[in-house]
């Protein structure tokens, strides 16, 4: 029986005559491995760089022969291979490709380089003090562009802990690491009243509110803002989420939302499109105000085919469109226009205040929750929870309760 193996290990080569010159040579370092020897390059005074470098062969040697299918050491898994990963295949199926691919790239910008080992609440934290400094990208002069918020900066890191998942279900780690975010800002339910709607509209028709006074704007303003007026009435009036009305098209569409005006109903996905398990979309009725504006649309957007058709251009197909052009992501620059000339804050009111407008004005007409739900695409607790205030029988018992307990 042979002696058993001792392993890597290091030893000091020294000793060593040049063959050319016939000079001695340094003793170094190698690493010895049965019949192998790997020079570490260190010398006798550098043996905490050579016990670096055994570290190092043994971690390699030992992720050479872990099988395929074993879990990965965080500390060897890239960031920027996550992110690619998550981009590439799941990413570009998202309701708004470009604004997840912009908050992979402000991901990169900071953890790019970085291993799945470094993702720790020191990290986290660091990361959204670097991330707040950072001016807004959508602002064409960043000195007076404001501030990533911490909101924003949590959102990013929701998204790295979605592609980390991602990763996971094709290669899982031996463990996942722990992000942590930023304190939750419950964002604002308040609901526009009749009276702002009235102003988003007027201002979207192109009219200014300035000192009091509503004022015309300039007449390209004012076909600049068209496809606004539409995204407001359809946004109030159905509660559809602002991220699906662009897509909303005339005609049945497998891959897109849809309105038959016929039957009067509003498809918010395609035929073949599958529903998001936390964002739902529901077919819904279109009301009856809205339904006439809809039909006086499609009658213009028919005129302005035929007339397309004599120049040899391609048809209108879609519901919101700007310059005979479908609209490709959100609406955000024209809305904050809108919302200005009304005489309101853009940094408050954005085009999500349309879902908690109609989710509170339906409240507010004690529709039943079930129906409401249904009709908005939210389950009936997060309608009761979030909107149920606003019912007038809310609490209606407790103080009929404390009224008869006053005349006993």
């Amino acid at each position: 029986m042979g002696r058993p193996a001792k392993g890597a290990r290091l030893y000091l080569r020294g000793g060593r005559v040049d063959a050319r010159s016939g000079r001695p040579v340094a003793s170094i370092y190698f690493i010895r491995d049965g019949a192998k020897n790997i020079s570490t390059g260190c010398g006798q005074e550098r043996l905490a760089e050579a016990e670096v470098a055994l570290a190092e062969y043994l971690s390699k040697r030992t992720a050479a022969a872990r099988p395929k299918d074993r879990a990965q050491d965080p500390h060897d898994v890239l960031i920027d291979d996550v992110v690619a990963l998550y981009a590439r295949e799941r990413a570009i199926k998202a309701a708004d490709p470009v604004t997840v691919a912009a908050r992979l790239t402000a991901i990169l910008d900071w953890w790019g380089g970085k291993s799945l080992g470094e993702i720790r609440r020191s990290s986290c934290e660091a990361y959204v003090a670097w991330r707040t400094r950072q001016p807004v990208k959508t602002y064409k002069d960043p000195k007076l562009a404001r501030r990533v918020s911490p909101v924003g900066a949590r959102r990013e890191l929701e998204d790295l802990s979605s592609a980390v998942g991602y990763w996971a279900a094709e290669a899982p780690p031996l463990y996942r690491p722990v992000f942590t975010y930023p304190a939750k800002v419950e964002g604002p339910r308040d609901a526009l009243s009749r009276d702002q709607v009235s102003a988003l509209l007027r201002a979207a028709r192109g009219w200014r509110l300035v000192r009091g006074r509503w004022v015309a704007t300039a007449p390209s303003t004012k076909s600049n803002r068209a496809h606004l007026v539409r995204f407001v009435l359809l946004g109030i009036y159905s509660g559809t989420r602002p991220g699906v009305l662009p897509k909303l098209r005339w005609t049945p569409s497998d891959d897109c939302a849809w309105v038959d005006l016929e039957r009067g109903w509003i498809f918010r996905r395609g035929r073949r499109e599958a529903d998001k398990p936390t964002k739902k979309r529901p077919m819904c009725r279109i009301p009856r105000r809205l339904l006439r504006h809809m039909h006086g649309w499609r009658r213009q957007d028919e005129a302005l085919n035929i007339e397309r058709a004599k120049l040899g251009l391609p048809p209108v197909e879609t519901v919101l469109h700007h310059g005979c052009r479908a609209i490709r992501g959100r609406i955000r620059k024209g809305y904050q226009g809108i919302v200005a000339d009304a005489g309101m804050d853009p940094a408050v009111v954005t085009p999500h205040w349309h879902r908690h407008t109609a989710a509170t004005w339906l409240m507010e007409a004690n529709v039943p929750v079930s129906r409401a739900a249904q009709y908005l695409g939210m389950t009936p607790r997060t309608l009761e929870r979030v909107y149920g205030h606003h019912r007038p029988d809310h609490q209606s018992d407790v103080s009929a309760a404390f009224d008869g307990a006053r005349r006993r």
